[in-house]
């Protein structure tokens, strides 16, 4: 991979967008949702501690967010999406790259304070879920062979932003794990990793010379497939749950979301503009906000009104 030398007494990059474009807010979702449906579950069984479910998603949503912050800065030292960085602090509306890395660890280390006091509180194994899911979203990006790099991307994502998450905000609560939440979890795995592998199809003319992810070693097409079966099981299995009456029939409002999950599919078909296909992301990041706030909807108004 290529190095850029900066910040060094040499040269200063600054980020062209804001820090709220660094931060990606449109895939803050990933953690927001789980949470929520996770917290609703444990609703449903007991009472629930406001001061807990808010302390999980903010300290969640640090790690989240520190994650993108690791990304951007290292995908730039490593040669990566230089259009988004300049040496003219007037062109740019962002921070210099060098703060980048300090900022993303002071959110970690307010996550790591949080976490000690829900591990007290409630349960040490946040303790354990709050280390591997820091380790894993740096090593995401950093290290001599990032994880994104390798193909592990996507399994990463629906690991920590879909079982782990999700259980999470439902332990937290004082509930044991079982088979019910882990199933519940699934859709949000499943959403997570079409958002990763939708930016890793965009990207992968452009990723071929720094790293191979999913859709460079199975090809395009496959890649597709593969996406298409994603959204196909997070929806069945809502549907699944539903008629097993593991949750609200409330929670089917996430067909609503099926024409977002269409047009994604759509912006990735064979021979169309490459503009169109820059365009998929934008659409997975919306279908996963509509999926997760649908679904997070159905299963709290199934529980206030049963």
């Amino acid at each position: 991979m290529t190095q850029i030398a900066m910040d060094h007494g040499q040269v200063r990059y600054y980020y062209r967008s804001s820090w709220l474009q660094l931060v990606r807010p449109m895939t803050l979702t990933g953690t927001l949702t789980p949470v929520l449906v996770g917290t609703g579950i444990a609703a449903s069984k007991g009472p629930i501690q406001i001061d807990v479910f808010f302390a999980l998603l903010f300290a969640a949503l640090l790690i989240q967010s520190a994650t993108n912050l690791f990304n951007d800065y290292y995908d730039f030292r490593n040669g990566q999406d230089q259009d988004k960085w300049t040496l003219n602090p007037s062109d740019a509306h962002g921070p210099s790259h060098t703060i980048v890395p300090y900022v993303a660890s002071s959110m970690l280390g307010i996550a790591i304070i949080i976490g000690a006091w829900l591990a007290f509180t409630s349960s040490f194994w946040v303790i354990l879920a709050g280390i591997l899911g820091i380790t894993f979203g740096y090593l995401y990006s950093a290290g001599p062979r990032p994880l994104c790099s390798i193909g592990l991307g996507e399994t990463v994502a629906f690991i920590f932003l879909g079982p782990v998450i999700t259980i999470l905000g439902y332990s937290v609560q004082g509930h044991a794990v079982d088979t019910q939440i882990a199933v519940i979890s699934l859709p949000f795995a499943m959403l997570i990793s079409s958002m990763i592998l939708t930016n890793n199809i965009r990207d992968l003319e452009k990723d071929s010379a720094f790293r191979k992810t999913l859709p460079a070693i199975l090809g395009r097409a496959t890649a597709i497939n593969i996406l298409v079966t994603l959204l196909s099981i997070a929806y069945l299995t809502v549907l699944g749950l539903v008629l097993y009456n593991v949750i609200a029939w409330q929670s089917l409002a996430v067909i609503l979301a099926l024409p977002l999950a269409f047009r994604l599919r759509w912006s990735l078909r064979r021979g169309d503009k490459r503009s169109e296909e820059i365009k998929g992301m934008k659409w997975a990041a919306w279908h996963h906000w509509a999926f997760g706030l649908l679904f997070s909807c159905g299963v709290w108004i199934g529980f206030f009104i049963n």
